[in-house]
């Protein structure tokens, strides 16, 4: 079994100076079958995990996984961020397991992100759909109906133009599946270390720009 104390005197390998964690401030053990647990050790200022939800929820004592995001004190820069895999890392400037994991998120969201746009570039075609229905009937109209009541004709057109394209526009609404999937995946496309959002230059290169964490 391993054992880990996590605070500004515990006994993970990587620095915590932030102002806001306890010098115990949580325990993460991992047991011999891999069983991970996260418990927190009377901190002040509390110990929180991401849920699956992207939620910060507080916790006493809690079974986790290697990849559940760790929250001391809170998510400013007073308090601390981390992946529980790292307090196991032996060198605590290699971050290749959380860059890989994020990495993985990173390429289900573009396929996610693939098929909403094919969805979305469909069901946009439909718009088409009026201009080209009524333009037809138009033309059948004009070729059938005698000249004094080709009016009519443009008349009855106008008016099945309008109702279907009221009819489209409430079947297609307002598209929110982008927005659901940047709720989804903004807070995990994020640096494992400072938990900066990363771009795809630094997917790329598996590196933070701004922390210089690296895989």
């Amino acid at each position: 079994m391993q054992e880990v104390i996590i605070g500004k005197e515990g006994t993970q390998k990587f620095p915590i100076n932030n102002s806001r964690v306890s010098r115990q401030h949580a325990k993460i053990t991992v047991s011999d079958s891999g069983q991970w647990t996260l418990e927190d050790l009377n901190s002040t200022n509390g110990t929180y995990i991401i849920d699956d939800n992207d939620e910060l929820v507080q916790i006493k004592k809690v079974s986790i996984t290697e990849f559940t995001r760790v929250v001391l004190a809170d998510q400013t820069s007073m308090g601390f961020t981390f992946f529980a895999q790292h307090v196991v890392e032996d060198d605590p400037q290699n971050y290749k397991a959380e860059f890989q994991y994020v990495l993985r998120i990173h390429d289900k969201a573009l396929k996610e992100k693939a098929e909403i746009d094919a969805k979305i570039q469909k069901k946009n075609m439909m718009r088409f759909l009026p201009g080209i229905i009524s333009a037809v009937i138009g033309l059948l109209l004009t070729l059938l109906l005698p000249f004094n009541q080709k009016v009519y004709g443009v008349a009855v057109t106008a008016l099945f133009t309008a109702l279907l394209q009221v009819i489209i526009n409430i079947y297609l609404g307002k598209d929110s599946k982008l927005k659901d999937f940047s709720n989804k995946y903004s807070n995990k496309l994020t640096c494992p270390c400072c938990s900066k959002p990363l771009s795809e230059i630094e997917f790329k290169n598996q590196m933070c720009s701004r922390c210089k964490a690296h895989a």
